[in-house]
């Protein structure tokens, strides 16, 4: 923290925010409520107030605090979630060279926001999907090792590829958490930094004897969407660029970028929200809570549901609970309807996974218990010990052609089409992606083909863009 800073005062936004209210001034600026309905906290760039993409004040001094409690170079706030950061963090990529264009390698379970980034920004993209068993939607397992053999290819004597950044995600929808630290290390071995959409665990920071935030563990720059696992208003997010970052530019860019993809309207409510995390923290027992859904997560499994995460041979987001349910008669969407009309309401559901995020703040043990009555209530409907019929949708998988860069078609004639074996050969002209970080079974600019269209068939997809003939 800064308190040897003499102008230090914890919370400086909320505290600038209590004294407006408490001053009762004549509301003559934006926004139009003048503070009726109970928005007497939501403001605009008053007097005082600070500026989110030219911050020299109180919203300055709360980034400082986060920064000193992330231990990070500096951190960002955004007021647009990991969606803006993301598209922030590519620009800062593209801005390392000059070269006219650029690629940036990616795992390709990106959320959409990194294929945006790059029609907006027009870089290249160059997928890595790691050769597995089976097709997952959600799931990229890279390790060190597979990302080495791919920089070797790419980068070998006499090889134009201008790579400018590996982008992974970490953790996961489902909650795999990938080597970070490894992955940094052989990323920085061929000079190029890595890029984390860290967008489901702001939280990894504050687990009592294990760090697990990747701006601890070697990435260059992080995104968090600190709504998602931290008492922050929805749309909160941090910018993090690490002490030994290869993304050590000057304040300005940065504030540019993020001004690119961001409104100049930015919501002091949220930021407000961002300036309490620290003294928020104090009160929140992430430890207890692991305990807790550790325990959880065993009752499930004697249930007979396979719950991910339980092994030890991978390491798994310790607040996401999820359930793998291919084969069991069962699907996930069937799974989220039920305990939804029990009034329990998940987080994402497919054929194949039902993902549900706790926290501390969950009730304990109401939600808890409320949760394993309905899941036992629900396992007569399930053969546990069927074979996963449905888990290998697509064998020995490869990523489809590319025949243009998502940035390359975004103006070209396009039309819906229905999804049947006439669309093999074309080439799609949007992506096909659900709104988490999740393998595209298409990205735009690609060619179809029998595994394009089984993995759509899979997960009930029934038209898709595609390029006019």
């Amino acid at each position: 923290m800064n308190k040897n800073n003499d102008n230090y005062i914890q919370s400086p936004v909320k505290r600038f925010i209590e004294d407006y209210k408490q001053a009762n001034k004549v509301r003559l600026h934006m926004p139009g409520h003048k503070g009726a309905f109970g928005y007497d906290g939501d403001i605009t760039e008053i007097t005082g107030a600070d500026s989110l993409y030219e911050a020299d004040g109180i919203i300055a001094e709360s980034e400082k605090q986060t920064s000193d409690l992330f231990g990070t170079y500096r951190t960002f706030y955004g007021t647009e979630g990991s969606s803006q950061l993301i598209k922030a963090m590519c620009f800062l990529a593209v801005q390392r060279s000059s070269s006219d264009r650029l690629v940036i390698l990616a795992a390709r379970n990106a959320h959409k926001s990194f294929i945006y980034a790059s029609m907006l920004l027009g870089f290249d993209i160059k997928w890595i999907s790691p050769k597995r068993d089976s097709y997952s939607l959600c799931k990229c397992d890279l390790s060190a090792s597979e990302l080495e053999e791919v920089l070797k290819n790419e980068m070998k004597p006499g090889t134009d590829t201008n790579l400018a950044a590996v982008y992974i995600t970490s953790p996961d929808y489902l909650g795999n958490i990938l080597d970070i630290k490894g992955l940094a290390s052989v990323a920085h071995q061929f000079g190029l930094p890595l890029m984390v959409d860290n967008a489901h665990g702001a939280y990894l920071k504050f687990l009592e004897g294990s760090d697990l935030h990747p701006v601890s563990l070697g990435a260059d720059i992080v995104c968090d969407s600190a709504h998602k696992t931290l008492p922050v208003l929805t749309g909160g997010a941090y910018l993090h660029i690490s002490k030994d970052s290869l993304f050590i530019d000057s304040e300005n860019i940065v504030r540019k970028a993020l001004l690119m993809f961001g409104s100049t309207s930015p919501s002091y409510q949220i930021l407000e929200s961002l300036d309490m995390v620290p003294e928020r923290l104090g009160k929140l027992h992430f430890g207890e809570t692991v305990i807790r859904i550790a325990e959880l997560k065993r009752n499930l499994a004697e249930m007979g549901y396979r719950v991910c995460g339980t092994s030890d041979d991978m390491l798994y987001e310790p607040l996401k609970i999820t359930i793998e349910l291919s084969g069991t008669g069962i699907d996930g969407v069937s799974i989220l309807s039920l305990l939804s009309k029990s009034g329990i309401e998940c987080e994402y559901a497919d054929p194949d996974y039902l993902v549900t995020m706790w926290s501390p703040y969950n009730e304990y043990p109401g939600d808890y218990d409320r949760f394993l009555d309905k899941m036992r209530e629900i396992t007569s409907g399930l053969s546990p010990n069927a074979e996963k019929e449905e888990s290998n949708i697509i064998e020995d998988y490869t990523l489809p052609e590319v025949k243009y860069q998502p940035y390359e078609i975004m103006y070209k004639p396009h039309f819906t089409e229905q999804l049947d074996d006439s669309l093999i050969g074309r080439v799609a002209a949007d992506t096909m992606i659900s709104c988490p970080p999740a393998i595209a079974p298409i990205v735009a600019g690609e060619v179809i083909d029998e595994n394009v269209l089984k993995v759509l068939k899979h997960y009930k997809i029934k038209t898709l863009e595609v390029l006019k003939v």
